[in-house]
């Protein structure tokens, strides 16, 4: 599997970074994220009461900027360009900024993105349920193939972005700091990537719950609170901050748009394969809000990478 590396990806990336300063606050993606996309060393992870300071926010769904400024991003041409490349001169259509602010932490989780499917995407449908639907290969037929970059602005310690272009089983790659205004262009729903530690090694994580939020302040820098109470002050070069760009691969063939998954299309899957695993799990009302039949399908199909290393 290719990526295709950008170097000096803005023309001012100063703007870019006051630009997320200026958004903030950020919540904590462990405030709408399931444990198993988040979590990585599992010590460190205990000792903060399993979160961390890993916060996220959404500037871009389904091809509209849902804040000021970020369409400068959204519609970036050098993006689209890598994406096409990457998918053989397919047709891009940019969909999707996620903003992540990341404090000192151990290494993330190796994960894929969460996948989108011709009527099921991450606007309406759980998380969870997107997450059991990848992994479950019964959903590629309708699966949204999306190209995914990733621009990142940190120059301290670690921070690594590491990524599996071969598979788990492949050699792991990485891009080092310094890392402002560096990109790497990938399929990130189909290879493996993850967060490398941020920060000096022995860096104490603050203990913070799913509540909690990082806002700038120009004077003293990324401050931490949790339930009204400030926890922890970050100067900035201490914050990694990375911008998830993504945009869909128009290709020819493949099913057409109005061959779409309902809620109910993708209970009966899954309920078809439950059935013959021997596994009963009808959904008590709609499985958009049957949150049992979730943490069911969920703790099937989708299992979080253990690496030994």
């Amino acid at each position: 599997m290719r990526a295709i590396p950008i170097e000096n990806v803005f023309d001012d990336p100063r703007a870019i970074r006051r630009l997320v300063e200026r958004h903030s606050p950020y919540r904590a993606l462990a405030s709408y994220l399931p444990v198993s996309a988040t979590r990585g060393d599992r010590e460190a992870s205990a000792a903060n009461g399993g979160t961390l300071p890993w916060f996220r926010s959404t500037w871009a769904a389904n091809g509209k900027p849902l804040v000021e400024g970020a369409e400068l991003i959204l519609n970036h041409p050098r993006f689209r360009e890598a994406a096409s490349q990457l998918f053989d001169d397919a047709e891009v259509v940019p969909n999707t900024i996620a903003i992540n602010v990341n404090a000192p932490m151990p290494a993330g989780g190796v994960h894929v993105d969460i996948p989108s499917f011709r009527g099921a995407a991450r606007d309406r449908y759980p998380i969870q349920l997107l997450q059991a639907m990848g992994s479950s290969g019964l959903f590629e037929p309708w699966r949204i193939v999306e190209a995914g970059a990733v621009v990142w602005f940190y120059e301290g310690a670690g921070g690594e972005y590491e990524y599996w272009p071969d598979g788990l089983s492949g050699a792991k790659q990485s891009v080092s700091a310094p890392l402002t205004n560096r990109a790497l262009v990938a399929d990130n729903d189909r290879m493996y990537h993850r967060i490398g530690w941020v920060g000096e090694p022995n860096a104490k994580m603050p203990a913070i719950s799913p509540l909690a939020q990082i806002a700038h302040n120009s004077a003293r820098g990324w401050v931490i609170s949790d339930g009204g109470r400030e926890v922890r002050c970050y100067p900035d070069q201490q914050i990694r901050i990375s911008i998830l760009w993504k945009g869909g691969i128009k290709a020819g063939g493949g099913r057409t748009d109005d061959e779409q998954l309902s809620a109910e299309r993708i209970a009966q899957i899954f309920q078809t394969d439950l059935a013959a695993r021997g596994v009963a799990a009808d959904a008590q009302g709609s499985p958009l809000s049957d949150q049992a039949w979730l943490d069911l399908v969920h703790s099937i199909y989708y299992s979080p990478v253990e690496l030994r290393e």
